[in-house]
């Protein structure tokens, strides 16, 4: 049977009913994060099965070079993956985090940390408030923490596969109470490699078509951000033609100066350092049953880093099979849909559109909602 397609425009999101919530304050700058519930769910009403039982959770960490973009713009939502989210009645839920340079990739993390202490402890409440009054009725939906995806795409694909680096607990460790469980990751042309040339070295670099910007563009932001009175915090940011700072994360892939952008480790010893995906694999970290997207013909993500970062998740073991597919020899927890397109390529493509798409959520759905 066919998924239900979301609309492939800008009114994607009209579908749902959305909510916007503090998960974090710093510096007084309120991180926030949108709660998406499909109308259809609510029209259902209290007395349907729906309503029943807890309801699936999908995390979608936004992209944008870890230098803009915000939970909710709609251009660069994978439709394919919001319309599975939609079509199972799950609940959605997109924060922002602190961007670069004005913070560092530590902070960042750090935020994310804080976005999961708060899916797990204040969300449902969430949940429950937002459907009691978008139904009408008296009756409230329950989220399932045990079914939770986590994606982003590009930055966001950085992000998903931080959280779940950081959060997943293989099932034979148990998951804390009011710990929401990880049962698969989805990474669109996720930024990683860092220490690739691509990032790390200076030379003429056209991406997704835009020109060599100057290295001013940094060296005039750095500026910006030394002599202002107090340290600015910034996490939503807009990018695309005409937008303030749409220039800066190409400035700095252009002129490798990304890892500085990261900035520094707290602890770069051994099963504490965090920035380098790698570097977590390397130091024994695990991951849930995982699919990445990629396109080949990427010139802002390029391929060869997922390549490698595949490589080196099956080369050290490091994606966990799910319980009931232990004894499953031929089922790979892993998948890797590596097929033409730039960057952005998915963003409109449909649930049904594409073979890649449709095995991919097969996949997905399987892990996420199928499974005890």
């Amino acid at each position: 049977m066919p998924r239900t397609s979301l609309p492939d425009d800008d009114t994607k999101l009209s579908p749902f009913s959305i909510s916007t919530h503090t998960y974090k304050v710093t510096d007084g700058h309120e991180i926030l994060a949108d709660v998406l519930i499909p109308k259809k769910l609510l029209e259902l009403g209290s007395d349907s099965e729906e309503w029943k039982k807890g309801r699936p959770v999908m995390v979608r960490f936004h992209g944008g070079w870890l230098v803009g973009g915000h939970r909710g713009f709609p251009t660069y939502i994978p439709l394919w993956l919001y319309s599975s989210g939609y079509h199972n009645n799950a609940i959605i839920v997109a924060p922002d985090y602190r961007l670069l340079p004005e913070a560092t990739v530590v902070e960042l993390l750090d935020d994310l940390d804080d976005f999961w202490k708060w899916l797990g402890t204040e969300f449902p409440s969430v949940v429950r408030e937002q459907s009691r009054i978008a139904s009408g009725s008296d009756k409230e939906l329950e989220v399932d923490l045990d079914r939770v995806v986590v994606q982003g795409e590009s930055a966001g694909g950085y992000c998903a596969v931080q959280v779940a680096l950081s959060h997943f607990k293989p099932p034979t460790s148990g998951t804390p109470q009011n710990t929401p469980h990880i049962r698969a990751l989805v990474a669109i042309y996720p930024m990683l490699d860092f220490r690739a040339s691509h990032w790390s070295e200076a030379y003429e670099k056209h991406i997704m078509g835009n020109p060599q910007y100057p290295e001013s563009i940094i060296d005039d932001h750095l500026k910006a951000i030394k002599a202002s009175a107090t340290k600015p915090v910034l996490s939503a940011a807009p990018l695309g033609p005409g937008a303030p700072r749409n220039s800066l994360p190409y400035a700095y892939i252009q002129h490798g100066r990304f890892l500085e952008l990261l900035g520094p480790e707290r602890d770069p010893s051994p099963g504490n350092r965090i920035i380098h995906a790698e570097d977590r694999i390397l130091d024994g970290a695990k991951l849930p049953p995982a699919l990445f997207v990629q396109g080949t013909e990427d010139s802002g993500v390029p391929v060869g880093g997922t390549d490698n970062f595949i490589s080196l998740l099956r080369e050290h073991d490091a994606i966990v099979r799910p319980e009931g597919l232990t004894d499953s020899k031929d089922w790979d927890s892993l998948m890797y849909a590596r097929v033409p397109g730039e960057h952005g390529f998915d963003s409109n493509i449909g649930p049904n559109d594409t073979a890649w798409a449709k095995d991919g959520l097969d996949f997905i759905e399987k892990i996420w909602l199928e499974l005890d």
